[in-house]
């Protein structure tokens, strides 16, 4: 499908957009470089309720056409594909979809990519025909960051606007509401799920997988490759005190990596932070304490969000700490990482879930299908949205799990149903959105076990080997591949060489 884009008319396409002139940010590329059509005016959507945020709904239909030669939607409209069996949320001409995400709260700007991504999406797949001909209506909900809001806004959704499905949440610190109300309503959820509950919902299907509570890659966030490489011997580690997924991922990370070295590293510093917390300082100067430069090389990984990992980037460069890595997870894939770190942010890596923006800048000969994809991607979010914020993040997934529900949609035909859409989802093999996103089994509810590395270079996002082409068969871009193992039982064969394990054992439940 992507494919017959790429043969259709794109040189004298990627010609045009040439002529297309937009800043968009010193450090971010240059999106006219990438052939990424951006108009200067046209579509106003209507706006969502509570948000002011553009929605997708029948009257985008009538959304003009702006710019020049996007890739297109491809019609999804399969064999026999006339009005059927519904379910609620589903007439003869719309489904409606429910979006819950902290737009504001304590984590401000971490999921806007996210939520414009979703938006952009169905806001594309209307205008070439919606979903065997029924067209997607979007209520986009912020909950401010709050559970209780969450919840009831949950119970909004699926009792008031009876919606068919939950696509493309995310919340944080606590998205459990969504997770309530799918569970017991049946209500597919397709996300990115930041709580246990959520995580653990038979209901919720995560692209480009769900975190979990036993389960990681041997090469968790880059660290096999980045340990090895810059032969690390000591490790630091970061987490958000409110999110028990942020403290459980990072004892993961934590764990993956004595796995993979065969406990051939010391982890020299924990830290908890706060959501809030302004303390960086005296968090580095007490690592600085810890994590002596005499016994090897530091990595510092972190598990926090990402106006959090600038400011631990700000506290180590005042004061003069330079480990060798400095890796957050893909949160902090938005230009303010670096733009706002003061330089601060150089030479950390990224280990991502997603083909980086920055691929398009390489020549059109080298793409691979997912890179057209990213494309489309960022075509439709500049035409549909206006003003949107930075692409990155959560973005690329988001867009992904639009994709994901569209294809599971499309495979009921004319009767869609819940229960129809529950078997797509569970009987379909790896979906990988053209190779934009690691691939990952829907049905098996585990995290993504593939990704590839960027690093901060001279005020840029540059991917690292970004021909490898080594990866999975429906993603090989991600190289970065491991093994998921159960890290709860691997700590608890190996407790003693882990720091702090009464705090461990608190929440581990396998020892």
């Amino acid at each position: 499908m992507i494919a017959a884009m790429r043969r259709a008319g794109s040189g004298a396409f990627f010609a045009a957009c040439a002529l297309v002139l937009v800043a968009c940010g010193a450090r971010v590329p240059p999106l006219e470089q990438a052939g990424v059509v951006v108009p200067t005016g046209g579509a106003v959507p209507t706006s969502g309720p509570a948000t002011g945020l553009p929605t997708a709904g029948p009257s985008a239909t009538a959304i003009p056409t702006t710019g020049t030669g996007p890739i297109p939607f491809d019609p999804v409209t399969p064999a026999n594909c006339k009005p059927g069996k519904g379910d609620v949320g589903v007439t003869d001409t719309t489904i409606k979809l429910g979006l819950i995400a902290s737009k504001t709260g304590p984590l401000p700007g971490q999921f806007d990519s996210a939520v414009e991504a979703v938006d952009a999406y169905f806001k594309g797949l209307n205008e070439a025909g919606g979903i065997c001909g029924r067209l997607v209506d979007l209520e986009i909900r912020d909950d401010g960051g709050n559970g209780n809001n969450n919840l009831q806004l949950a119970e909004s959704l699926a009792r008031e606007e009876k919606i068919f499905a939950f696509v493309g949440s995310h919340s944080a610190p606590d998205d459990s509401g969504i997770a309530k109300v799918s569970k017991r309503d049946r209500i597919p959820d397709i996300g990115f799920p930041l709580t246990w509950e959520r995580a653990e919902n038979p209901f919720t299907y995560g692209v480009p997988g769900i975190v979990q509570k036993n389960t990681i890659g041997v090469g968790a966030t880059g660290s096999k490759y980045l340990n090895k490489v810059n032969d690390i011997k000591q490790i630091a580690l970061f987490w958000l005190k409110e999110s028990e997924v942020s403290i459980l991922n990072a004892w993961a990370f934590e764990a993956a990596m004595m796995k993979a070295t065969n406990n051939g590293l010391t982890v020299c510093h924990e830290q908890p932070a706060g959501v809030l917390d302004n303390n960086y300082t005296n968090y580095v100067v007490s690592m600085q304490g810890n994590c002596r430069p005499e016994n090897g090389n530091v990595a510092v990984y972190s598990t926090m969000e990402n106006n959090a990992n600038i400011k631990l980037a700000k506290a180590m460069k005042g004061q003069g700490f330079k480990p060798k890595v400095f890796a957050p997870t893909f949160t902090s894939y938005l230009p303010s990482f670096i733009e706002d770190a003061e330089g601060a942010t150089e030479g950390a890596y990224i280990a991502m879930p997603q083909i980086p923006i920055e691929r398009l800048q390489a020549p059109e000969s080298t793409w691979s299908e997912g890179t057209y994809e990213l494309k489309r991607y960022l075509d439709t979010l500049y035409r549909f949205v206006p003003r949107p914020h930075p692409p990155g993040s959560f973005g690329g997934p988001a867009w992904a799990q639009a994709a994901l529900f569209t294809e599971a949609a499309a495979r009921c035909g004319p009767d869609l149903t819940r229960d129809c859409l529950f078997r797509k989802l569970d009987t379909m093999g790896p979906f990988s959105d053209h190779g934009f996103v690691a691939p990952n089994d829907p049905a098996s509810h585990h995290v993504y076990t593939a990704d590839l590395i960027v690093q901060v270079r001279d005020g840029r996002f540059t991917e690292i080997r970004p021909n490898d082409r080594s990866g999975p068969k429906l993603g090989p871009d991600f190289w970065d591949d491991s093994e998921l193992f159960d890290w709860q039982k691997y700590y608890c064969a190996n407790k003693g060489k882990f720091p702090n394990t009464a705090e461990k054992d608190a929440l581990i439940d396998a020892c």
